[in-house]
C-alpha cells in the first residue's frame, strides 16, 4: 500500500500492552474498520525514559467516534474493542456500559445496540456480545426481551418496594391510634420514636455506602446523609471484605456507583437485600481546574497497574468531559516513576492526576502542590431521586 505523508502511516511504539484510542477491530487486531482512518500527526514526542507515558495527543481517528456519541435522544453509546486492551473483548464491552451509566450518558429505560449491531461495529462475534449482555442481565443492568431489544433496566428492576408513601400512611396511622389509648401526646411519642431510631441506625445501619476507598465512601456517604437526611455510613471495599459473615445484619440496602457494582454485589451475595448503582459526575471545582489550564497543556493521569485493562476507557472519560481537543494526555503506570518526588518537580505538565487509588498514599508535601490532583467525583443528585424509593427513605 502506498503512503501518503498527509494520511495512514506506519508508527513505531514500545511494544507495551497500551490502548490505542477509538481503534475498533476484533480481539486479534485484525480486520479493522473499513471506514476507519487512523492517521499520526509527524511530531510524535519520544516518551520520557522517566515516565515512558504514552501520547494520546499524537493520535486521533476519523471519523470522530467512540464510547460516548450524543444523539437526538439523548447520549447513547457506541461499542469499540481496543486491540491491544489486556481485557477479553466481552469484558470491554461491560466495562463501556457501565462507564456510560456511571456517568449518565446512559440513563435507565435507554436502548442499547442489538447483539447484531454491536457484531457489526466492533467486528467481534455474537457469542462474545452475548456473553457481555447476558453478564450485564444477570447484574440487574440490562434487560434482553425478544422484540424489545437490550434496554437498561430501571431502578425498579432491583427490588419491588411499593408504594413507601401509602405504607407509611398506614403504619403511623396504627402506631398514634395506640399512643393515643394509652395516653402518650402523639407529637411526644414521635419524638421519643425518633430519638430510638437514630440509635438503632447508629448501632445497625439501614442503609451503607461502598466505594474504593474510605475517604472516598465517607465523602460521598455524606452527600448522600444531606440529601435524604438519614445516616449513611461510607465504608471501603477491603472493609466489607473484611466483615464476617454477620457483619452485614440489619443493613437492607448496600449503595455503590457502576464502576464497583460487581464488585459489592459478590461481597454482599446472601448478606443483604439490595445493592443499588449510583451515577457520578465530575464536581464543578474539578472541571474549573481544566477550564483554567491554557491552550496546548500537557497532562498526566497516573494509574495503578490494575487500571490499565481500562485505559482506553478513562482516556475516553477525560476527552468527553473534561480536556479540550488541543491538550495533550498522558497516562503512565505509578510503578514507571522512580522519583515521585523529582517527577512531580520537574514541571513537564501542568497537571497530574493521581487514580483515587494512589491518592491517599501521597506524602501530604506533593498532594498541596497545585499541578497535583486526582479525580474529584460526586453523586449524581438525579440518580439519588431515582435510587430513593428504591431504598426505603421517605421525605
Amino acid at each position: 500500500m502506498r503512503e501518503r505523508r498527509d494520511a495512514t502511516r506506519a508508527v513505531a511504539l514500545d511494544p507495551l500492552p497500551f490502548v490505542l484510542p477509538s481503534i475498533r477491530a476484533n480481539g486479534s487486531g485484525k480486520g479493522m474498520n473499513k471506514h476507519l482512518t487512523v492517521k499520526a500527526i509527524p511530531e510524535i514526542e519520544t516518551p520520557d525514559p522517566q515516565s515512558s507515558a504514552i501520547n494520546f495527543h499524537s493520535w486521533y481517528c476519523s471519523p470522530a467516534k467512540g464510547l460516548f456519541r450524543p444523539s437526538e435522544g439523548g447520549s447513547l453509546i457506541e461499542f469499540f474493542i481496543d486491540p491491544y486492551s489486556l481485557l477479553p473483548a466481552h469484558s470491554e464491552i461491560q466495562e463501556q456500559v457501565k462507564l456510560a451509566l456511571l456517568l449518565r450518558t446512559l440513563r435507565p429505560g435507554d436502548t442499547l445496540p442489538s447483539i447484531r449491531d454491536v457484531e457489526k461495529q466492533t467486528g467481534v462475534g455474537r457469542s462474545v456480545v452475548r456473553k457481555a449482555y447476558m453478564s450485564l442481565q444477570r447484574l440487574g443492568i440490562l434487560s434482553l426481551r425478544h422484540g424489545k431489544g437490550v434496554v437498561v433496566a430501571s431502578q425498579r428492576k432491583y427490588g419491588e418496594r411499593g408504594d413507601l408513601t401509602e405504607h407509611c400512611e398506614k403504619l403511623s396511622g396504627s402506631v398514634l391510634t395506640r399512643a393515643h389509648r394509652l395516653g402518650i401526646a402523639p407529637s411526644a411519642f414521635a419524638r421519643y420514636l425518633y430519638q430510638r431510631a437514630r440509635i438503632l441506625e447508629r448501632a445497625t445501619p439501614f442503609v451503607i455506602y461502598v466505594d474504593v476507598t474510605k475517604p472516598i465512601a465517607l465523602e460521598r456517604a455524606a452527600m448522600i446523609s444531606q440529601s435524604w437526611g438519614v445516616n449513611v455510613p461510607g465504608i471501603s471495599l477491603e472493609e466489607m471484605r473484611g466483615m464476617r459473615q454477620g457483619g452485614l445484619n440489619g443493613v437492607r440496602v448496600v449503595l455503590t456507583n457502576y464502576y464497583r457494582l460487581e464488585q459489592v454485589q459478590k461481597l454482599a451475595k446472601g448478606r443483604v437485600a439490595e445493592v443499588l448503582p449510583l451515577s457520578l459526575i465530575y464536581s464543578a471545582k474539578y472541571r474549573d481546574q481544566f477550564r483554567s489550564l491554557p491552550r496546548g497543556s500537557s497532562v498526566v493521569l497516573v494509574l495503578e497497574d490494575s487500571g490499565y485493562p481500562t485505559l482506553g476507557m478513562i482516556r475516553d472519560i477525560y476527552r468527553a468531559f473534561l480536556v479540550e481537543s488541543s491538550t495533550e494526555l498522558f497516562i503512565l503506570p505509578r510503578k514507571k516513576i522512580r522519583d515521585l518526588s523529582r517527577f512531580v518537580s520537574l514541571g513537564k505538565y501542568e497537571k497530574i492526576i493521581f487514580s483515587d487509588g494512589l491518592w491517599n498514599s501521597l506524602p501530604e508535601k506533593i498532594k498541596k502542590n497545585r499541578r497535583v490532583t486526582y479525580p474529584q467525583m460526586e453523586i449524581d443528585p438525579s440518580t439519588l431521586d431515582d435510587a430513593r424509593n428504591r431504598a426505603g427513605i421517605i421525605l
